[in-house]
């Protein structure tokens, strides 16, 4: 029984270990992420895509306003 109870005992003490060092290793320094060096030029597409957005919406509301200034012009 003695024999039994050594064998789990070290079993017990081989598994607490492993938890430590698996605990350990997970608490090692990351290294921090690579930047991404063509994040400042995606941005500025993203930017420029929208301005080129809004630009086409005005676009069409000053055609829109120009059609209704001559409709009422011809209508007298």
């Amino acid at each position: 029984m003695a024999v039994l109870e050594a064998i789990l005992a070290i079993v017990g003490l081989l598994l607490l270990i492993l938890l430590a060092i698996g605990w350990l290793s997970d608490k090692a320094p990351v290294s921090p992420p690579v930047e991404d060096p063509a994040a400042p030029y995606r941005q500025g597409l993203h930017a420029a895509i929208r301005m080129q957005t809004v630009a086409q919406d005005l676009e069409q509301q000053i055609y829109a306003e120009a059609a209704r200034h001559v409709e009422t012009k011809e209508q007298p």
